[in-house]
């Protein structure tokens, strides 16, 4: 029996704006499973809706920036696994038939009075093209509102239902859960009803037939839709890990966490004792890691194995260590995590960027680092051969807390504007990157210490990433380019 699952959020006021094409966007393009965001208006003729009556839903009232922000948010959501989050109608077309599904963001809601969204449990493998809907007149166009209902019915196609929350004497809460905290680590589920907190993920929890009723979000997905999770990018084991090339005392990576399991492990073999930094970003549409689903943990290794450090903060979702290390090799590790208000790290899961510096040279050492702990201070030994004799080199290891490092960052001070371009005044000469929400790098360039503009008004409108970087200090800000 298929079954037909709604959702209700608060219902608002309609704000006109333009009808234009939406932007042509991808988030996965190679694969095959499909999830089309079809803002454009739609001639609907299914015998699923509006009792088999042809109807034709309106293109949605949103700007270019408002659909990019909600197509970012869905993509984020879907990071972990193997299907494309698109705007493109030609990518909806070549999907298989039982592995694609369209979701009408659209005003047109009379038809289906008083919810926000719309969908059939299950539908995305009926391959008859039934769609769902999202109807942005009822959530004011807010790209995050629309953003979180998109991600809600594409759940419901995938055959999920809505999470619950319950008592602690198992009696029936809120329906729809409404998610916990405030602020940044503020956390609710997809299917639950949490468009007012920050971090929303895939959960493993009741569904409303009861407290001992769970339903496991990411199995579902995975198992039940003709595809799974995307191909783990980095290994999970030190002796497959990549080695991280140091250019210029800096370095940089993009990644993404893809299972609850995946562990991402870097390797770095440096030549002397320095200085290193390293700062962990989830994947984000604005400052204070907005929209992120990834709460990162980093986690320092000795070539032994040995865990020198665990770097993860209770107020923030990313994550920065800044210390000094002996020559040797050493693994970092980036990892989701959980925290007061996601309790554990189940649906921590997406894509992130890690930006360090390291003072010293990098070269391949045939070296080996044991580390001993004493009273809090931690001691590292390397050693290495050379002639048949054994060198041996103690260090103190050091570590900035969450509030040092507020105090260190005073190089930068970004003036962000609504419209191009972003001023930069830094007390420092520096390096600059700007690049995409899709990682492309568009601007590279050096400062002096002074004030700089940086415009990049010739490029398209969106969410564009700037990275600053010195010795002092490593930093991204997100801007919006109108």
């Amino acid at each position: 029996m298929k079954k037909l699952i709604y959702s209700v959020f608060f219902v608002a006021l309609i704000v006109a704006n333009t009808t234009k094409a939406a932007p042509v966007l991808n988030s996965f393009p190679t694969a095959s499973a499909t999830l089309y965001l079809d803002f454009d208006g739609h001639d609907v003729n299914s015998s699923m809706w509006n009792y088999g009556t042809p109807f034709t839903c309106l293109p949605a009232t949103m700007t270019d920036a408002q659909i990019t922000e909600a197509f970012n948010r869905v993509s984020e959501d879907f990071r972990p696994f193997n299907i494309n989050v698109t705007t493109d109608l030609n990518k909806f077309l070549a999907a298989p038939l039982s592995m694609r599904v369209r979701i009408i963001v659209t005003p047109t809601s009379a038809w289906y009075p008083g919810v926000a969204g719309i969908a059939y449990v299950t539908s995305f493998t009926w391959g008859d093209d039934t769609p769902a809907f999202v109807f942005s007149d009822k959530l004011n166009n807010d790209a995050k509102r629309v953003a979180e209902a998109i991600s809600h019915e594409s759940g419901h196609t995938l055959g999920l239902y809505h999470q619950s929350s319950y008592t602690s004497e198992c009696a029936l809460a809120y329906t729809y859960h409404p998610g916990t905290g405030i602020g940044e680590t503020s956390w609710g589920p997809i299917m639950g009803s949490a468009s007012s907190k920050n971090t929303t993920q895939w959960n493993y929890g009741p569904i409303p037939n009861g407290c001992t009723a769970l339903q496991d979000n990411l199995n579902v997905i995975t198992t039940s839709n003709g595809f799974g999770y995307r191909t783990d990018d980095y290994a999970d084991a030190t002796s497959s890990a990549i080695a991280i090339s140091i250019t210029a005392n800096i370095f940089n990576r993009t990644g993404v966490i893809s299972t609850t399991n995946d562990k991402d492990i870097f390797r770095f073999d440096l030549g002397q004792n320095g200085q290193f930094r390293l700062t962990v970003f989830p994947y984000s549409i604005g400052a204070n890691n907005n929209g992120a689903n990834l709460d990162v943990r980093i986690i320092l290794q000795n070539a032994t194995g040995t865990t020198l450090a665990t770097y993860d903060y209770a107020d923030s979702l990313h994550a920065r260590m800044d210390t000094t290390l002996n020559a040797g090799t050493y693994y970092v590790i980036i990892d989701g995590a959980g925290n007061i208000n996601s309790t554990n790290d189940y649906g921590s899961l997406g894509a992130y960027t890690m930006d360090g510096y390291y003072s010293g040279t990098t070269v391949t050492p045939t070296t080996t680092t044991t580390t001993t702990t004493t009273k809090g201070k931690t001691t590292t030994s390397t050693g290495g051969t050379t002639g048949g004799k054994r060198r041996e080199t103690n260090a103190s290891f050091t570590n900035i807390t969450a509030t040092d490092e507020a105090t260190a960052n005073k190089v930068f001070r970004v003036i962000k504007q609504a419209q191009q371009p972003v001023i930069v005044n830094a007390t420092e000469a520096y390096e600059y990157q700007v690049f995409d929400n899709f990682g492309r790098v568009i601007m590279v360039g050096k400062a002096a210490a002074g004030t700089r503009t940086i415009d990049i008004r010739n490029q398209p409108s969106g969410i564009y990433n700037l990275r600053l970087m010195n010795p002092s200090e490593q930093r991204i800000e997100k801007f919006l380019n109108k």
